[in-house]
């Protein structure tokens, strides 16, 4: 309230009412104006809209200052608060004022201070119930607008009060008391007993139930109450219609079913089609390494005991076909050896990528010897991966590297690491030919060449299987390079899927 209370005196005593008026001045309210009679006091109260009225129950006219009091509380702009100022205090009279809902009632004479409290208190009290009145009306148009609705339950009376969505949910009138049998009537069998008892106040605190209804003329809906049990033994709790939801769980549990169907069916596919391959890579470990075995041989017996017969054009095309039978042995394997990459458990350990790209380039020095070399590696660069994995990928990049830098007058790769981003980065660098950063991106498709085979001989695929195995360690792998530029090879290792924690 902004500013002194305005009040209205109805006394038709013209001394007391001055005395009255002076009083209230004293104590620092605004007087709205005088009235005598209740059709003064009725248009006193239109123009001046006070705050509250001090009312004499025996004024002139007509209406006495209760007929007045039960017209105020009928104005459309809103009840105003009424104290009764009289020297009558009998029964009958008292019962009339008390029928008003008055907001006090002092009986003359009266002292300055329990005047000043009875109006403090008064104005208080009206303050708050027009908070409350506005706090249901702005719950009342969110409920409409989200299309719910209140019920309150009184267990002791049996009665059920609805207002909003919930009278129509439910079937019945809305703000008018019903049997609570009736709202349970509605409820199917199976859900009445837990909805009995949280409207019978037998769920202490806050309640949450959702059940079915089958109201006439709406068919099967789910319905939800979220509420809580007073002190006072009542229920109070808002319902919702939940049938969309309800229909559209009940459809996605569906589709899940369905797709959990076809997961299965294509997992018992592809178990079939691993059975296939499996046995496929059997047959072409078995019976294709044979006949090659057999190319190769013969080609090498031909060589031995009829080299001057065939003379050297046909001793050269016998050493080409050894070398194809020999390549092809090397593809074999290589295709292998990816095969068995898919399928193979990831079992974690301690790997120190340092060491291993020791003993990799300690065995290609040793089988090149003349080799002029100039080999960093970077120690303690220690990793949680698959150790074999781990050693498949440093052997193949550090053989690409020596490869592609054999036709340079010092060999020089480097290994080593760094952060990036906070991301752990490992390298290997070579100084050799390089290649055109263009065509990076197909490096690790399998058999892709970015040098002719007469050149620089190999499966083309070892980058490949750099990549699959740096994947399944939930890692990325890069390359960078320029032709004359050497190439440098980069990759992450992350959080191995399907991995098995046992070194």
């Amino acid at each position: 309230m902004k500013g002194p209370a305005k009040i209205l005196i109805v006394e038709d005593e013209g001394i007391v009412a001055f005395n009255l008026q002076q009083r209230l001045q004293h104590m620092g309210y605004t007087v709205a104006g005088v009235a005598e009679s209740g059709s003064e006091s009725l248009s006193l109260v239109e123009s001046e809209r006070p705050d509250l009225v001090l009312m004499d129950i025996h004024i002139k006219g007509e209406m006495d200052g209760i007929d007045v009091a039960e017209a105020l509380s009928h104005k459309p702009h809103g009840s105003v608060p009424v104290i009764y100022l009289t020297a009558y205090s009998e029964d009958a009279t008292l019962e009339r004022a008390r029928l008003t809902r008055p907001y006090g009632y002092l009986i003359k004479p009266f002292s300055e201070r329990e005047l000043h409290a009875t109006i403090q208190m008064a104005l208080e009290r009206h303050q708050m119930q027009l908070a409350l009145h506005d706090n249901q009306r702005l719950l009342a148009q969110a409920l409409k607008s989200a299309d719910m609705g209140s019920l309150e339950c009184d267990p002791e009376a049996g009665t059920v009060r609805t207002a909003g969505a919930s009278s129509r949910r439910i079937g019945v009138a809305e703000h008018v008391p019903v049997p609570l049998a009736t709202v349970l009537r509605i409820v199917v069998d199976e859900d009445r007993l837990a909805v009995t008892r949280c409207l019978m106040g037998q769920v202490p605190g806050r309640f949450s139930q959702e059940f079915r209804s089958n109201v006439p003329g709406q068919g099967l809906r789910w319905l939800r109450m979220d509420g809580a049990t007073l002190e006072d033994g009542r229920t109070n709790c808002v319902v919702q219609d939940i049938t969309a939801t309800k229909q559209t769980e009940q459809a996605l549990q569906q589709a899940n079913e369905v797709l959990e169907a076809r997961v299965q069916e294509r997992t018992r596919e592809l178990q079939q089609s691993l059975k296939e391959l499996e046995a496929f890579n059997n047959t072409v470990a078995h019976d294709l390494r044979a006949p090659i075995r057999a190319i190769s041989g013969l080609s090498e017996i031909l060589l031995e005991d009829h080299k001057n017969t065939l003379g050297p054009e046909g001793a050269a095309v016998l050493q080409r076909i050894a070398a194809s039978a020999v390549h092809m042995g090397s593809l074999i394997d290589a295709l292998l050896n990816m095969a068995r990459l898919s399928r193979q458990d990831i079992r974690l350990g301690r790997v120190d990528l340092g060491e291993i790209a020791t003993e990799v380039v300690d065995n290609l020095r040793h089988a090149e010897p003349q080799r002029v070399c100039d080999i960093s590696i970077t120690s303690g660069m220690v990793v949680l991966a698959d150790p074999a994995l781990m050693r498949s990928v440093m052997d193949n990049l550090l053989r690409n590297a020596w490869k592609f830098s054999a036709r340079e007058a010092i060999t020089r790769i480097e290994v080593g690491s760094q952060t990036i981003d906070g991301e752990t980065v490992y390298a290997v660098r070579d100084h050799g030919c390089g290649f055109d950063a263009t065509k990076a991106a197909r490096l690790f498709d399998p058999f892709f060449r970015l040098h002719a085979e007469r050149d620089y001989a190999g499966t083309g695929l070892g980058l490949s299987i750099v990549h699959r195995i740096v994947t399944r360690h939930g890692g990325r792998v890069w390359a960078e390079s320029a032709p004359g530029q050497g190439a440098t090879f980069r990759f992450t290792l992350g959080q191995p899927a399907g991995s098995d924690n046992r070194a």
